[in-house]
């Protein structure tokens, strides 16, 4: 199901939004027009990822140190599933991410070590 969000003028440019949809805790970034929808949990240990530094498109988990690439969610630092993605689509100036309620609970979780290379 598709879930109203916010205006994209409050999604901020080249940073993060953390805003919480069907009881899960969601990222939204936005790096020029492109939006992009992660769950907000860092797939070593599924500590929240919002509070990370982002540097040049990338956050890093101020946890571990994960880092992930907010254009594609892609792990940079570790063999790690990237974040959990989900769609987003725009309609006028509103963002919308669509939601799985059947999938909400799933997790990419893996067991790595504590400090990436």
């Amino acid at each position: 199901m598709w879930v109203e969000i916010t205006a994209l003028n409050h999604v901020p440019k080249w940073d993060i939004l953390e805003v919480k949809v069907e009881g899960i805790s969601l990222i939204l970034n936005r790096q020029g027009m492109n939006v992009t929808c992660y769950r907000n949990a860092c797939t070593h240990l599924e500590y929240p990822i919002d509070m990370g530094k982002i540097s040049n498109g990338i956050i890093t988990c101020p946890f571990h140190k994960f880092k992930y690439k907010l254009d594609s969610g892609k792990c940079l630092n570790a063999p790690a599933p990237g974040l959990q993605s989900y769609p987003v689509k725009i309609e006028g100036d509103r963002v919308f991410v669509e939601i799985n309620t059947n999938l909400k609970k799933e997790c990419n979780t893996v067991n790595l070590p504590l400090n990436p290379p």
